[in-house]
């Protein structure tokens, strides 16, 4: 598993942002114009997991909120999903959203959903935590300010790709959201990987003794001194569900730590929403960004 915790903040310059390659081996910091994200990927796919820094939000919402659901003026949502998509490479107007619920729920979307959810939370696709797609230039994005965003990528024996975006709270955790994902994306091909984005760490997520005893029944150890380790219990659920660990990459960014993320805990439930966003890249896209 690869899980070197990633804490620079690599600036780059126009000219040079996104040209060296994206290794499948690890998180990097980046930044450009301001707005500061996470990223991953592979041959054929990328991954960003953004901060809250490089928007125009205000209060709570400050400054790169990416969800039309907490109270924040849409307006300025739409500005900041510009923002990140210009700087990262995805088309913000193609972006595909569940409303999510904690569940289980994962849709297989094509390009008959492109923009489900982009410009408005009302079209987003209902009930759903996770996504999932072969579409090439098809942005999935989960919401996220605690839970743990994480995105899995597979390769058919033809070369084709399909990849997820899945949202996993402790109660989607708990009944196996990342194992369904996992599931239904062998069902293409092999798992070529998996990277659980930040999230609020081991050190921070207090629970009752009735949830850390679910997790202790389900996932031995990562229950300690009244706190879950939510990490523990996705790379497990992972490489329960045939995952390579080789293949999983974990962040180790705790959201409720690090200021550079939105936190429902610590923020006392008034907060904006970074986020994981995944896609394949389209034909056209060629291999520009990783050259």
């Amino acid at each position: 598993m690869n899980d070197r915790p990633q804490t620079g903040r690599a600036a780059a310059a126009p000219a040079e942002l996104g040209r060296e390659a994206v290794p499948v081996t690890g998180l990097r910091a980046r930044a450009h114009e301001g707005v500061e994200w996470l990223e991953a990927g592979g041959d054929g796919w990328r991954a960003v997991f953004s901060t809250r820094h490089g928007g125009v939000s205000r209060g709570p919402f400050a400054t790169l909120d990416l969800s039309y659901a907490v109270g924040d003026l849409p307006e300025r949502v739409t500005e900041n999903r510009r923002r990140l998509a210009a700087v990262t490479g995805f088309d913000a107007a193609a972006l595909v959203v569940g409303r999510q619920v904690h569940g289980t729920g994962i849709a297989s979307v094509g390009a008959a959903d492109r923009g489900r959810g982009a410009a408005d939370q009302r079209h987003a696709l209902a009930d759903v935590d996770g996504l999932l797609t072969g579409e090439p230039g098809l942005p999935l994005m989960v919401a996220v300010a605690d839970c743990v965003p994480v995105v899995v990528a597979a390769a058919g024996r033809d070369g084709t790709l399909r990849v997820a975006a899945l949202h996993a709270g402790w109660r989607g955790l708990l009944a196996g959201i990342l194992e369904r994902g996992v599931e239904l994306l062998r069902r293409h091909g092999s798992i070529v990987a998996a990277v659980v984005g930040p999230s609020i760490g081991p050190c921070c997520f207090a629970v009752g003794e009735d949830v850390g005893r679910a997790f202790e029944r389900q996932y031995p150890g990562t229950w300690h001194d009244g706190r879950v380790d939510l990490w523990g219990a996705a790379v497990r659920q992972l490489t329960d569900a045939g995952v390579a660990e080789s293949a999983v990459t974990l962040a180790r960014a705790c959201t409720s730590c690090d200021e550079r993320f939105f936190s429902h805990r610590r923020d006392a439930g008034r907060s904006g929403r970074q986020a994981g966003i995944v896609w394949i890249k389209a034909a056209a896209d060629g291999d520009a960004d990783d050259s």
